[in-house]
């Protein structure tokens, strides 16, 4: 599950730094991150929920970042944004995240479960 876990995010990681493109790609990262993620997870009915959880545990590293940049090293502003509502900001993606990569997850999961059925009939 890890693998699919790290695959997600880096989807959606990869889905911010293109240029314009970006601006289509990231609202829906986190969705294309779980149908993916899971297929490469092989994730079943009960995992899910889990799946989703641990993508949406990995944002927490910009939460993290963004703390030690405010409270360590003192950076006020981060791109003309104070540090304190980036924090703001991450910190809403997360049930974002978990919401997104879950519905994704989870609409992997029905179409390969579809496909071994059909496979087997």
């Amino acid at each position: 599950m890890l693998n699919g876990v790290l695959v997600g995010f880096g989807i959606m990681l990869a889905s911010l730094v293109i240029p314009v493109v970006h601006y289509v790609a990231a609202p829906l990262s986190p969705f294309i991150a779980g149908f993916i993620g899971s297929g490469v997870a092989k994730i079943d009915q009960d995992g899910i929920i889990r799946f989703g959880a641990l993508v949406a545990l990995l944002m927490f590293i910009p939460v993290i970042a963004v703390l030690i940049l405010k409270f360590i090293v003192g950076v006020d502003e981060i791109l003309t944004i104070p540090t304190t509502w980036v924090m703001i900001i991450v910190l809403i993606f997360i049930p974002y995240t978990w919401f997104g990569v879950t519905v994704g997850a989870m609409g992997g999961y029905y179409i390969r479960r579809n496909q071994k059925e059909e496979s087997e009939t």
